[in-house]
């Protein structure tokens, strides 16, 4: 009974599933080359995306696949169905990818003509996009070899948005290298500056690789405490690409995506030229008060620099006349003693040289000298 109840358990069912799930090798078949080397077709099943009728536009039950052309231009740059996918033009806004949408098999696609998809329809499509190496304009290699890893995450078409979650869908494995010959003595160089190939382009189980899947209510929520709201933290920033999330300005909820809005709501009314002008004017007005109050605290930090030079002087000229005063009044206190003038009886009216009283512990220069005894008083 218990064997019965797990086995009718869909969690269960699921889990055993999972845990006895082995993934299939990668593999070439849907894969046709146009020019080896340089141009390649990719037949992509897409099992949660059914045929889109776009004369009666419902859609119908059939099986169907996605196109994707990947052609490198001029040796240098990768196209998606003609848009650059690496390297990229511009990462802060990812590019806006399209897919044509066929019922052919995978037999005719291989070994048939090619199938004509100008009259098929072109599905908007979500996609997680990922290198291994830097991607950096500035990065530079010797010998330049990586693989890009590509994968559907949801399609829409006619205002029709339809998530692609199945695990049996598979990933596109392009093998990007360098074209040879390589040199003996290399140096350095940027990715702008490598002439690359398509060395080869594989098909991988999405399970258990890119599982679980990333939905978008899944991801981080982007906020303006974000300058960008980036995936990861280097260069190009975001790996899963949904279309409601970016439009031309950026990822939608960031800081620098509100900044550029609000700029180009403001160009449109005025014209660039004007908004330059008027950026100018009010950054001049916005510093004009700071500038004033630098320069009014430069005038009074000199005022009082001078002001306390000037106090100085006074006070150092002040400091040599005083002393100037004790050594004249002392040279004529000493003059009037020897000429016995200017002598007080009086000893409080009496000023020594300091200017001060003088008093009996002070000495009298003002007082003669005694006379010197002779020796011949001083025998009698």
């Amino acid at each position: 009974m218990t064997a019965t109840h797990l086995s009718l358990d869909p969690i269960a069912i699921k889990a055993a599933a999972e845990a006895y799930w082995k993934p299939s090798e990668d593999t070439r078949r849907g894969v046709r080359w146009l020019e080896h080397g340089r141009s390649v077709l990719v037949r992509l099943d897409t099992p949660n995306l059914p045929l889109w009728n776009a004369n009666k536009q419902f859609d119908e039950d059939e099986a169907s696949s996605l196109i994707f052309n990947f052609t490198l231009q001029d040796k240098r740059i990768l196209l998606l169905n003609g848009v650059p996918i690496f390297p990229l033009q511009n990462a802060y806004v990812p590019p806006r990818l399209y897919a044509h949408q066929s019922a052919i098999n995978l037999i005719r696609f291989e070994h048939g003509l090619i199938p004509n998809l100008d009259e098929a329809p072109l599905y908007a499509i979500d996609y997680h996009r990922t290198v291994p190496v830097s991607e950096h304009p500035s990065a530079q290699y010797n010998v330049f070899k990586t693989q890009l890893e590509f994968d559907v995450l949801g399609a829409g078409i006619a205002g029709q948005n339809t998530l692609l979650p199945d695990r049996t869908q598979r990933l596109i494995l392009l093998s990007i290298d360098e074209l040879g010959p390589v040199k003996n003595y290399l140096h350095p160089k940027p990715i702008s500056e490598v002439d690359l190939t398509l060395s080869d382009t594989l098909l991988r189980d999405r399970f258990p690789y890119n599982t679980p899947f990333p939905a978008p209510k899944n991801l981080k929520k982007c906020t303006l405490w974000s300058w960008r709201c980036p995936d990861i933290d280097e260069y190009p920033w975001y790996r899963y690409v949904y279309r409601q999330a970016f439009d031309e300005h950026g990822k939608i909820g960031s800081f620098r995506h509100m900044l550029l809005q609000v700029w180009r709501q403001m160009r449109e009314p005025f014209g660039f030229w004007q908004m330059v002008m008027m950026l100018v004017v009010g950054k001049v007005l916005l510093l004009t008060p700071l500038f004033y109050r630098l320069h009014r605290a430069a005038i009074r930090t000199k005022r009082h620099i001078k002001t306390l030079y000037t106090r100085r002087e006074e006070l150092d000229l002040h400091g040599t006349g005083a002393e100037d005063v004790v050594l004249l009044n002392y040279e004529d206190s000493e003059d009037a003693g020897f000429n016995g003038k200017g002598s007080s009886s009086d000893p409080e009216a009496r000023e020594d040289f300091h200017g001060g009283p003088s008093t009996g512990s002070q000495v009298d220069f003002g007082k003669p000298l005694p006379p010197i005894p002779t020796a011949t008083s001083d025998i009698c």
